[in-house]
């Protein structure tokens, strides 16, 4: 008799055999990942709610349903039905999860079934907002209609695109946000990409607004939705990607206008100057309207580059938008530039104080740009340069006494820094009663028991956007009597008419804080204002950087200090610890600062972008010029918005404390060009 095994030539038995053995290993070591866990029966129900939380994000239905077993009594127990339909959605968007997937009728009547029984919660919203996903990714528009309206949060583009998705599927107008949601200078996503495509089909979208959305792909750097509009337009996939991964090689050569375009704005975010000297004679021939957007997109890449030509090219996009004839376009649905390039344009005139330039750039932004205060700010400015003192003066008053950095610079601007408001009466026992009964900031603070505060967070906001001064002001006590002082800090920000600044400001630990600061030599007020934007006072506070507690340091920076401060026995861990990170944290800034020359502007640039980083931006300035404008014009976003609001906070903190209206203004002080010279400084 001869064996079965035997008949199998060598060239099909080993693989087999092979895939076998791989697949016993997988399996082993499968089981011995499972075995490692703790049996859910040997986990507290806190334990098993956390890991329940895990595995629902692991999309593992199969382990999920044996831990969430575990934790069926939790008193957060709702959470768990909602983290279950979560892997059932996904499981109906395509996602893998570990036992198949459901029927889709079962999944959504569960879903309606748990939004019923936890009306207006937070966790209700998450999930209405998952299930809108999942109806317009499978086309289930009548019940995405009836859901679409009761969606509270309002701050999803995809959803948004749907919308308009399931209206053209019903031959009704799109709404206008649909539309406002499609052309933003982002990636199309899948919502927004199917409506498009849905727009196309139904001829709701003319050849211009194709052009346009794929200029506003361009400025975000939407590679993707760059290829899938090239297409729409009939431009070859190849030549396309040839033009965004290979531009240089592109000009000069006899090209279809579009993809001129896309090399040269492509090139232009490697090196504006090379595009410019390589790109010029495409450039010259290029129609007005793709000349003057070309030349935008060279002005902003420039300034984020702090290129010293940034200016010069500013005005040559303002002088070709200029030569756009009026009826260039059909009708075009966004200018030849978004907001988002135009900011970067008044940025470069700000710092060569180009008044007029300007003036022109913020001319040119949407009405909602130019609302914005910074830009209310500096338009005023410019009024008081060209001798408009009326002018300046109605656009300053539009945003003084607003409780931000261009609200208090421009409350200076008509009169010195004001006092702080006068502080609300004291939230009575009844209020603050309305606030203990609240279930959602009980339901806020077990999560912040276990360590979870991405869903206390939702919790506790989603409650707040219904209440008024009196209650935002008892929800914000309540929550500083329970040390949960992020949230008294955020709440205490929101309320309007009423104010009490010794909650939006909370200065705890100043018996600890204040001989530190004052060994150090530092403003108090300003460390409070820095503390205040890197944690909001949450000790245990880790960023993705791995940047930890108070005062936010990052491991291989706190080893630098342990080892200046003579700590032979330091731990990372020990960062959690108060008098640990508050010594650490000031010993750095102090450092930062005597580095900076003094200058708290530039060292709250350097405590969050390192000390190189304002030493070259510095080096960058064609004269000296005011703090605020130096502020304004760091060319990473998250430093610049940090600056501001730590140099705002502590401005408010230092009237705080000394009872004593502060200038922001003196403290921003100004900033002096000088050579970059490396810092030795982590």
């Amino acid at each position: 008799m001869v064996s079965s095994v035997a008949m199998v030539p060598a060239r099909v038995f080993l693989p087999v055999v092979l895939a076998g053995i791989l697949g016993l290993m997988s399996g082993a070591a499968d089981a011995q990942r499972r075995n490692q866990r703790p049996p859910p029966q040997s986990l507290s129900p806190d334990e098993a709610f956390v890991q329940a939380r895990q595995l629902a994000y692991q999309n593992d239905l199969d382990r999920f349903d044996a831990v969430a077993r575990a934790a069926a009594e939790h008193p957060l127990r709702a959470y768990l039905d909602y983290w279950r339909l979560r892997i059932q959605l996904n499981a109906l968007n395509g996602t893998r999860i570990a036992n198949g997937t459901a029927n889709p009728s079962d999944v959504d009547a569960a879903v309606l079934d748990v939004l019923q029984k936890h009306p207006g919660t937070a966790m209700a919203e998450q999930l209405r907002h998952d299930w809108l996903l999942s109806l317009g990714r499978r086309g289930e528009w009548a019940r995405f209609d009836e859901q679409y309206p009761l969606w509270a949060w309002r701050d999803n583009p995809q959803i948004h695109c749907r919308a308009g998705q399931s209206r053209l599927a019903a031959g009704q107008p799109v709404p206008a946000q649909s539309r406002d949601a499609l052309m933003q200078p982002r990636e199309l996503g899948d919502g927004c990409a199917a409506f498009l495509d849905a727009l196309l089909g139904a001829g709701g979208v003319r050849r211009a607004d194709l052009w346009r959305r794929l200029e506003l792909a361009l400025e975000g750097n939407g590679v993707a939705t760059v290829r899938r509009i090239g297409g729409m337009l009939g431009l070859e996939a190849g030549a396309v990607e040839a033009a965004l991964q290979r531009p240089a090689r592109l000009l000069g050569a006899e090209s279809d206008r579009m993809l001129l375009v896309i090399a040269l704005v492509q090139l232009a975010r490697q090196d504006p100057q090379l595009a410019l000297e390589q790109g010029a004679a495409d450039l010259r021939e290029l129609p007005a309207p793709e000349r003057a957007f070309v030349w935008t997109q060279v002005a902003a890449q420039a300034m984020r580059r702090l290129h010293p030509r940034a200016l010069e090219w500013t005005r040559e996009a303002l002088a070709a938008m200029r030569q756009i004839p009026a009826a260039a376009r059909d009708v075009p649905v966004l200018p030849v530039a978004s907001d988002e390039t135009l900011v970067w344009m008044a940025r470069a005139a700000l710092r060569g104080h180009d008044w007029r330039t300007l003036h022109a750039v913020i001319d040119r932004m949407s009405p909602d740009g130019r609302r914005e205060p910074a830009w209310v700010y500096w338009s005023a400015r410019a009024h008081r340069e060209f001798g408009r003192p009326a002018e300046a003066q109605a656009q300053m008053r539009t945003i003084a006494g607003q409780f931000h950095f261009y609200g208090q610079l421009a409350t200076e601007e008509l009169g010195g820094p004001a006092p702080l408001p006068p502080r609300a009466a004291a939230p009575t026992d009844a209020e603050l009663a309305e606030a203990e009964r609240n279930p959602a900031f009980a339901r806020a603070l077990a999560f912040y028991a276990l360590g979870l505060r991405v869903e206390g967070n939702r919790e506790w906001n989603l409650e707040l956007r219904s209440m008024n001064d009196r209650q935002l002001l008892a929800a914000a006590a309540w929550a500083c009597r329970r040390s949960v002082l992020d949230r008294c800090v955020n709440t205490a920000d929101r309320t309007q008419a009423e104010h009490d600044f010794t909650l939006r400001f909370v200065t705890p630990f100043r018996e600890q804080l204040a001989p530190i600061a004052a060994e150090r030599e530092l403003d108090m007020a300003w460390v409070y204002g820095l503390i205040r934007q890197e944690s909001r006072f949450i000790m245990n506070a880790r960023s993705s950087a791995s940047a930890q507690g108070l005062m936010q340091i990052i491991p291989p920076t706190a080893r630098w200090i342990a080892n200046r401060l003579g700590v032979r026995d330091f731990r990372i861990e020990h960062l959690h610890d108060l008098d640990t990170n508050l010594r650490f944290g000031t010993y750095y800034l102090k450092n930062v600062l005597d580095d900076l020359d003094g200058s708290p502007l530039l060292a709250s640039a350097g405590y969050n972008a390192g000390p190189n980083r304002p030493r070259t931006w510095r080096s960058t300035l064609p004269f000296t010029v005011e703090g605020a404008v130096f502020a304004e014009i760091i060319p990473f976003t998250e430093t610049r918005d940090y600056v501001k609001k730590v140099l705002s906070n502590a401005t408010f903190y230092g009237t705080l404390l000394t009872g004593e209206p502060r200038s922001l203004k003196t403290l921003l002080g100004s900033v002096a060009p000088m050579p970059a010279k490396s810092s030795t400084l982590p």
